[in-house]
């Protein structure tokens, strides 16, 4: 931390240049439980405090890499330029919690938290409603050490990852790299696998990027299908030899109803919903099951009810053929399973005929070649 009290009471920063045989000769304490704090100069990481060992704080404050510091005090000088009246480390008794910053953003008090470490979902949600409870908006920003990249537009995400997604108004991911001073903001992100995703992808150096904008901004919705295609792709031509309960029973399936190898499954199921986040099953799970409903239905020339194909997904969620990622509404299920047939629709495979029913305007297979698959997709998700 850069944070601390003097012996007369003052709050003193660690920041800037320092005389550091001066600072050797001071003494600092915590702000929070008045321990005394060991002044840290080493060149491996910024100056900095920290607890005197063996004394125990109210606040968990966890270990800070030198990446961590130096990247919050690049955050707060930055919001200094934004006159967001930046503050550094303050103490709220109320709810006993330390942000990175605090800031005042559009009429908005933010605190921004820089979080380089893992944290546990109870802490997480603990900060988060703490500063809620105080009306002060939680701004998370993850460090870009924590981010990997998979493929173009593509990144792993974990459960650890969709705290901060989800906690975003936005549903967003925003990241920061003290090492190349830039933002990088995820947005509009579309699972392909459990932990695989699609995303929409914003670089934003530090000196270009408005306060403003970055956190009270909607980022337009845009999708490059040619990076889609290629993940679909990659699907058809690698080895499925462990697979999970739920791909494995919707592969059976296929293959049971359809004589369909996995490898070829239907372009369909492959649609990039923005609102499928929902589903922690890969994208071909979820849309795969409710494909074949619905095809089953096409094949009897019977109409197909909005209302069925809901109840369909929530019997495949409690039958666990189809897994949450978050407990959601039923607004919610609706909107991510209701955007799927709405594509279906747009692309002709389904056709409405009066609101919310609709009928099977394609037959369900016919394609025996990789290649003929292949161009499929490709001439399905188009620019």
């Amino acid at each position: 931390m850069f944070s601390a009290v003097t012996e007369d009471g003052q709050m003193f920063h660690l920041l800037g240049a320092q005389q550091n045989q001066k600072l050797k000769r001071r003494r600092f304490f915590c702000p929070v439980c008045g321990g005394e704090l060991a002044v840290k100069l080493g060149l491996q990481k910024a100056p900095h405090f920290a607890h005197k060992q063996n004394k125990s704080c109210s606040i968990d404050i966890e270990p800070e890499s030198a990446y961590h510091l130096e990247g919050k005090r690049q955050l707060y000088v930055w919001l200094k330029t934004q006159r967001a009246s930046p503050i550094l480390e303050p103490y709220i008794r109320t709810i006993n919690q330390r942000p990175d910053v605090m800031a005042r953003i559009k009429e908005h008090m933010l605190a921004v938290e820089y979080q380089c470490a893992t944290i546990a979902p109870d802490v997480f949600q603990k900060r988060t409603e703490g500063f809620k409870q105080e009306g002060i908006i939680p701004q998370w920003i993850m460090g870009y050490s924590r981010l990997k990249r998979t493929a173009s537009s593509f990144y792993q995400l974990s459960a650890f990852h969709w705290q901060f997604i989800n906690a975003s108004p936005y549903r967003e991911l925003i990241c920061y790299c003290p090492e190349r001073r830039s933002f990088l903001r995820l947005s509009h992100i579309i699972p392909f696998y459990t932990n695989h995703s699609y995303s929409s992808v914003q670089t934003i150096p530090i000196h270009r990027a408005g306060a403003g904008d970055l956190f009270f901004t909607e980022p337009k919705p845009s999708i490059q299908y040619s990076g889609w295609t290629k993940a679909i792709h990659r699907f058809r031509h690698k080895p499925h030899r462990f697979n999970s309960k739920e791909t494995n029973r919707l592969r059976l399936l296929f293959y049971e109803k359809r004589q369909t190898p996995f490898s070829f499954l239907p372009t369909e199921v492959f649609v990039p919903v923005r609102k499928g986040a929902v589903f922690k099953s890969p994208v071909f799970v979820w849309q795969g099951f409710l494909y074949l409903f619905m095809t089953d239905l096409g094949d009897k020339r019977a109409p197909i009810h909005f209302s069925a194909v809901l109840q369909q997904c929530k019997l495949h969620i409690h039958k666990k053929n189809i897994a949450l990622r978050f407990e959601c509404s039923e607004e919610c299920l609706s909107e991510g399973v209701k955007q799927y047939i709405d594509f279906l629709c747009k692309k002709g495979f389904l056709r409405e005929t009066q609101k919310e029913v609709y009928v099977l305007n394609q037959p369900a297979g016919g394609i025996h070649s990789m290649q003929d698959l292949i161009e499929r997709d490709r001439s399905c998700f188009v620019e």
